[in-house]
């Protein structure tokens, strides 16, 4: 017998809880073990969404890749353990984070998040019970893995297949995690092309650039 998967959230309750969250913090600064925790009790799917959209929108001074790649992988060894509360490790814990860019960011996902409406459903529920939930973490230990090496043009992917996961998870929309696995392994794809034809893509990618 599979586990029963939480309630899916309301419209638009994933950008407030983030906004909650950082209200909750005070300073300008916060740092990225702040805002796990805070978010913590919110669910796993918004941890996973709160450290895959840096990647996937890049904002100024927001560190991405070595950061944010390690902390996903972290997450994804926690979720396929069962933990339920998901912790970091301290260097990574007292990573500041500006919280203007931080806000900015949740300004974008609103934005994302309204066009989200009505698309997103609880459907396919077999595919977000506990056992695939294993299945979506391990998946994200390797895109967490490809986010961490300094590869260019290579975060986009992978962040979108973690973003879309994410949202899967939330709303226990199963088909959001088969598109998820879908852009899993194109991400992982497209990054064992870059780093095995990684200049002549590079040139071709420069030359396809307005400008």
């Amino acid at each position: 017998m599979t586990e029963a998967a939480p309630d899916p959230w309301p419209s638009g309750e994933t950008s407030r809880a983030l906004r909650r969250a950082i209200d909750s913090i005070d300073g300008e600064r916060l740092t990225l073990g702040q805002l796990v925790d805070a978010l913590g009790r919110s669910g796993q799917g918004l941890v996973l969404l709160l450290l895959a959209l840096p990647a996937f929108i890049p904002v100024p001074a927001l560190p991405t890749g070595l950061v944010f790649g390690t902390a996903l992988t972290l997450v994804a060894m926690q979720m396929i353990g069962g933990r339920e509360a998901l912790t970091l490790p301290g260097f990574l814990r007292e990573r500041a984070l500006p919280r203007k860019a931080v806000v900015s960011t949740i300004e974008r996902l609103e934005r994302f998040m309204s066009k989200l409406d009505g698309v997103l459903r609880p459907r396919l529920l077999a595919l977000t019970d506990r056992t695939a939930t294993i299945v979506v973490a391990a998946l994200i230990f390797i895109l967490g893995l490809t986010l961490v090496l300094p590869i260019p043009f290579g975060n986009q992917g992978p962040a979108f297949a973690i973003v879309i996961f994410a949202f899967g998870l939330l709303e226990r929309d199963g088909l959001a995690i088969l598109v998820g696995v879908i852009f899993a392994f194109i991400g992982v794809a497209w990054n064992v092309a870059l780093v095995i034809f990684g200049a002549a893509l590079t040139e071709w990618l420069w030359a396809m650039l307005p400008g």
